[in-house]
């Protein structure tokens, strides 16, 4: 699904309405979106009241997200239900299609009030004693600091409210800035967002992603072809693209059908990234996968995983030796893929084997961690006669671009799409949230992951998954954005199953299958 930003559905809203689709329908069409998403948190979670019961504050800003929450508020009262209204401005300062969604509201009995002439106390007990509010202060369009009313009442909320009720946010979180995820200085928490013919950037990239809870998209009339055509290509990938590239197996199928992958791995001391690689490639559906790894570890390290075929590299004090180019290469010729980079090292043997595999060969590459630190020429990105998938971590891609870790990460999808078509690769960039980026423009923002993947070795399974997938005969683009939206899944049920704080890169593995039987 099209990922916008605030500008875009601009674009969108008034091509619609140039159409011939009146404003006020897409109004009442966001609204009843709004309201079913209301109807459904209530069914949920505030089940065991009477509709008459059931209280529900609107915050209403005077702009667009403002009518939105009025026209929602009086569908909720034509359900039964008693909502309140709470202005942040005067109501004579609401205008057009607000001020009639407020008249419409007012004549359908719905009670309201200005958050002025309230006591703060009076405001405090209305928001303390809702069961649910529904956030409609601002929409996507902010780009500044909060101010005024909409600035007080959310630190009222915030300060003043000990366990603030449910919340569902209009479009986006007040207070979050729709394009970048940044927050406007304070931002109000959802834990349900329902937001507006396609996902907003904001909602994505954190810290905003931290604010919106649960998104649900409303469709309220845009035609996906008007989205599709003034968006720029992201798009967020999510269980719905999953299901959609899964590979499929075949039931007379061999290992050598399933994908054969070199991975050159590990060095003295750093014996266990190779074996999260090479064990979460097994995990993926890989036929064969043979370790390349100095001749001195080979053994110690291959004997820990029974179903791992070790293959000895030529090497010096346990890092692969100058001389090792080509084993390397002559090997490569029995497999489908290879991935470099878990724990190799980054001394000169192993920067001039990087050097050469990036000169001489064409087989497709997965690189990462020590590989990836051994390219100071991206022109050998460029000039590489094969396919190759690059996964840097935002320190990892600073090096690579020249730019700080703050810079990278304050525009992460500009600096990775662009990375990917100048260097002609496929590029994940990993981190909260991963960015996959293509040499043709396209570009996926990953939805799945938790913070307790953060933990040595992360990185390392997702090497395994991506070669495993790519080797499957998928596209270099979709195996890597499946690669890390799989990744992210195991991770989730990891976290549930040990907490955050707890997980490690070894639980990821161990619920990959949980993952792959979701979707076959």
């Amino acid at each position: 699904m099209e990922v916008l930003t605030p500008a875009m559905m601009k674009k969108c809203d008034k091509a619609t309405i140039e159409f011939g689709y009146p404003e006020i329908l897409l109004m009442e069409a966001a609204a009843s979106g709004v309201a079913n998403l209301a109807l459904e948190i209530i069914e949920e979670e505030v089940y065991f009241k009477e509709k008459k019961a059931v209280k529900i504050s609107v915050l209403v800003g005077k702009g667009n997200n403002g009518g939105d929450g009025l026209a929602a508020a009086r569908i909720l009262k034509n359900l039964g239900y008693q909502p309140a209204i709470i202005l942040s401005s005067d109501k004579d300062e609401l205008k057009g299609i607000n001020k009639k969604n407020f008249k419409l509201a007012d004549f359908n009995k719905v009670q309201y009030y200005q958050f002025e002439d309230l006591k703060e106390t009076e405001f405090l007990k209305i928001i303390n004693e809702s069961d649910l509010i529904i956030d409609s202060l601002l929409g996507t369009g902010i780009t500044g600091e909060l101010r005024g009313n909409i600035k007080k009442i959310i630190n009222l909320i915030n300060q003043r409210v000990t366990d603030q009720p449910l919340t569902l946010a209009v479009d986006i979180p007040s207070g979050i800035i729709g394009k970048t995820g940044n927050i406007a200085g304070k931002a109000l928490k959802a834990d349900y967002t329902a937001t507006m013919a396609a996902y907003k950037r904001g909602l994505l990239l954190y810290p905003g992603r931290d604010f919106a809870g649960n998104i649900k998209v409303i469709n309220i009339g845009i035609q996906k072809e008007t989205i599709k055509n003034i968006g720029d290509g992201l798009k967020v990938f999510n269980a719905q693209e999953a299901k959609k590239i899964m590979p499929k197996r075949k039931n007379y199928g061999h290992k050598g059908d399933f994908g054969k992958i070199a991975v050159l791995a590990g060095s003295k001391g750093m014996t266990g990234a190779p074996l999260l690689t090479t064990k979460a490639a097994l995990k993926s559906g890989s036929g064969l996968v043979y370790l390349l790894i100095a001749e001195e570890i080979e053994a110690l390290t291959t004997n820990q995983l029974e179903e791992l075929v070790g293959i000895s590299i030529p090497s010096k004090n346990g890092i692969i030796a100058e001389n090792s180019f080509e084993k390397i290469k002559d090997f490569s010729k029995k497999v489908d893929l290879l991935a470099a980079g878990p724990g190799l090292g980054t001394t000169s043997s192993v920067k001039s084997t990087i050097k050469n595999i990036l000169e001489k060969m064409d087989i497709p590459l997965v690189i990462d961690a020590d590989a990836l630190n051994s390219i100071n020429d991206l022109e050998l990105l460029k000039n590489y006669s094969g396919e190759i998938i690059l996964t840097p971590h935002p320190g990892e891609m600073a090096r690579l671009t020249g730019l700080t870790i703050k810079e990278i990460n304050a525009d992460r999808i500009k600096i990775a799409r662009d990375f990917a078509k100048k260097n002609k690769i496929t590029l994940i960039l990993k981190g909260a949230a991963t960015i996959t980026a293509d040499s043709d423009g396209r570009i996926y923002i990953n939805s799945s992951g938790c913070n307790g993947m953060a933990t040595a070795g992360s990185g390392d399974v997702l090497t395994g998954i991506v070669s495993s997938l790519r080797a499957h005969n998928m596209k270099s683009f979709e195996a890597a954005a499946l690669a890390v939206y799989i990744h992210g899944k195991a991770g989730e049920y990891a976290a549930e199953a040990e907490s955050n704080f707890s997980l490690m890169a070894g639980d990821i593995i161990n619920n990959l299958a949980k993952v792959w039987k979701e979707f076959n």
